[in-house]
């Protein structure tokens, strides 16, 4: 090649080169140019109730490996799909809602580039076409109708610096990158655990009455539980502990710490994974019998080995007949929480577990949890049923009696009367009425007839020709009386034995509401949460020289809640994130503190619980009534200051004692 020709050459390849430079670079479009796109729609329109399923796809960057989760609708509602795993409901609050409308009407505030060099710079990569450990790689999100296609379909990715909810965004056909607002961007998971409802007890921690700890041991060589000792019953009420039957001595007491912690352990069980149980286990449950049989039919050696896979046993024991039968036990042992209305949580423990979602938990090992509800009436106050008292009762009109004989008279004097005449057989009364008979009265349409006009005896005081004499009538009129209040104390006791039955038909309604789910499924829980509610004895109880520094009975104090999104009862208005919540907290603080900024107008301005009205002032409470860590730190402060930012499951406090 001469000189001229590489002279052509590398300046040819220097323009294309340049050229290729200037259509990869961003190219920032003014809004008043002819090909602006601002301000339009995204989509064009399409009928968000035509989707019925949502897949997501991302790069799960700490584990260096793809993920995807995709929820379909079916005519029981939506449903988690997962590969080797049954279906599960999506049933976490408005997740779905959420996601499936996120892609409506969404308008474009600005075009980032419209070349395809910069997606990695903007985090657009489509992550199924993308690798492990590759830079820039966004979420994709698609709505799919019946048919499987796509009605819409986007690629979402970094959040644009200095505009909150903004992020930049791809439709994977498409080199454009745009900027838009995307609501409730962090839904975007697929994490099966953001898209369950993660209390499946749905288990209320305030309305607990009693606690039962059984924690037996399984021999599996006999098919029998072992119990050191008997199972522990603790009664709890106005923040109170018991145990029932006492079992302590003069020198001990109850660890009221630990059982405060294991009472808000129950309102801490969350779903990690599910997995799902044998049809026979499902179908007993959900009928309400935790009892079975046939379980050594070979059919059923399937349900055995599901059970002992995860920890769990069947052993024979007497169900209420008095029948021998098979029960699925936990070499665990199994905890019974009452509730107030009558319910009853079984909880029973198996074995830890390693499972796909286990990386999810970030408290380390999980463990499996047998659970159902059923209904057990001695957790309900029992009807006080009035005693009902006998009715009194008129005496009856008899034959005279033979005064001689002491036996009735048939009309015949002396002996003739009893033995009649010589040589037939004695003539016997035919018998009346039983001495408590109590003729019936006459129908309401009949009017009774007029009594025979009573002739009276003066010298006897005794109303003559069938008529009653004056005690008689007395007597008739104190028989009226207890009859009216024998019907008072029946109505009484039926209206006090009725609502007694609806609490108990309300309570099985609700038991079959919760073993609907609960039947089906083996649960996955943290192992932290476990260890905090098998307790032994050794842990619930303590010596009494244990007992710690005095502290005042109830405290006076004003809190300012900062909540974020996803924290126990926050507002649906809320969409600040638990970071930002956090430093929001610290931002009040700092204006208290350091430039005297009045609590109560902080309170006001600020707070997200319901006592900004009152200046966040929560008036007079003992330790028990508010959650562990905020109490610690109210009952810690000294009168008038104000406390570090606290953490509980609503959000972050600030907590100014006041008295």
């Amino acid at each position: 090649m001469n000189e001229n020709t590489k002279t052509i050459f590398f300046t040819a390849l220097a323009t294309a080169t340049v050229a290729l430079a200037y259509f990869s670079i961003p190219k920032k479009i003014d809004p008043a140019s002819k090909g602006s796109r601002m301000g339009q729609a995204l989509f064009g329109t399409f009928d968000t109730r035509q989707a019925t399923g949502i897949e997501i796809v991302e790069i799960d960057e700490e584990n260096l490996e793809a993920k995807s989760i995709e929820v379909a609708q079916t005519n029981k509602g939506w449903f988690i799909r997962r590969p080797q795993k049954a279906d599960y409901p999506a049933n976490a609050d408005n997740q779905v809602k959420d996601v499936s409308t996120l892609l409506l009407d969404l308008r474009i505030l600005d075009t980032a580039t419209e070349g395809a060099g910069e997606h990695a710079n903007f985090g657009v990569l489509d992550p199924s076409k993308s690798n492990p450990g590759d830079r820039g790689v966004g979420k994709s999100i698609a709505l799919k109708n019946s048919s499987g296609s796509n009605l819409a379909q986007l690629i979402i990715g970094n959040e644009v610096s200095g505009l909150s909810g903004a992020h930049y965004v791809r439709k994977p056909d498409e080199n454009s990158v745009f900027i838009t607002e995307v609501r409730n961007a962090d839904d975007i998971s697929t994490k099966f655990v953001d898209w369950v409802k993660k209390d499946f007890l749905d288990l209320d921690k305030w309305n607990i009455k009693r606690v039962t700890l059984d924690n037996y041991e399984v021999n599996l060589a006999k098919g029998q539980l072992n119990r050191k000792d008997n199972p522990y019953v603790f009664d709890y009420d106005n923040s109170e502990w018991k145990l029932s039957g006492s079992g302590l001595s003069d020198k001990e007491e109850l660890n009221k710490d630990k059982l405060d912690e294991l009472k808000d352990a129950f309102d801490d069980l969350k779903i990690i994974d599910v997995e799902r149980k044998p049809e026979i286990l499902v179908n007993n449950l959900k009928q309400g019998n935790e009892f079975f049989s046939n379980l050594k039919d070979q059919k059923n050696q399937a349900v055995v080995q599901s059970l002992q896979q995860k920890g769990f046993y069947t052993v024979a024991v007497k169900n209420p007949q008095g029948q021998q039968v098979p029960k699925v036990v936990s070499n665990k042992g199994e905890i019974l929480v009452g509730m107030k209305d009558g319910i009853e949580y079984v909880l029973r423990f198996g074995d830890t577990y390693r499972g796909l979602e286990d990386d999810e938990n970030s408290t380390g090992s999980s463990r499996y949890i047998y659970a159902f509800a059923r209904v057990n009436t001695s957790l309900l106050d029992a009807p006080e049923l009035e005693p009902v008292p006998a009715p009194l009762v008129e005496p009856s009109t008899s034959a005279p009696v033979n005064k001689k004989e002491g036996t009735p008279n048939n009309g015949a004097e002396g002996d003739t009367g009893e033995k009649g005449k010589e040589g037939e057989s004695p003539q016997i009364t035919p018998p009346g009425p039983p001495p408590n008979f109590i003729p019936g009265s006459p129908p309401p349409t009949t009017v009774p007839p007029a009594p025979p006009e009573a002739v009276k005896d003066n010298s006897s005081n005794v109303l003559i020709d069938g008529n009653q004499s004056k005690e008689s009538n007395d007597l008739t009129k104190k028989k009226a009386e207890s009859d009216a209040e024998i019907a008072r104390i029946n109505a009484s006791n039926a209206s006090k034995q009725k609502e007694f039955n609806d609490k108990v038909a309300k309570a099985q309604k609700r038991v079959n509401e919760l073993n609907e789910n609960l039947a089906d499924w083996y649960y996955v829980i943290s192992n932290d949460v476990y260890e905090k509610i098998r307790l032994e004895r050794a842990d619930f109880v303590k010596s009494k020289e244990d007992v710690s520094v005095e502290m005042p009975n109830e405290v006076s104090a004003s809190h300012i809640l900062i909540s974020y999104k996803g924290a126990d009862r926050a507002d649906a208005q809320i969409s600040r994130t638990k970071d930002q919540a956090k430093s929001e907290a610290e931002r009040i603080r700092g204006l208290i503190l350091n430039q005297n900024q009045d609590f109560a107008e902080m309170a006001k301005q600020h707070s997200d619980g319901p006592s900004k009205t009152k200046g966040g002032d929560l008036g007079k409470f003992k330790f028990e009534v508010m959650a562990k860590a905020f109490s610690e730190a109210a009952f810690a402060l000294d009168v008038g200051s104000v406390s570090e930012v606290v953490e509980t499951g609503f959000g972050f406090h600030i907590i100014k004692r006041t008295e």
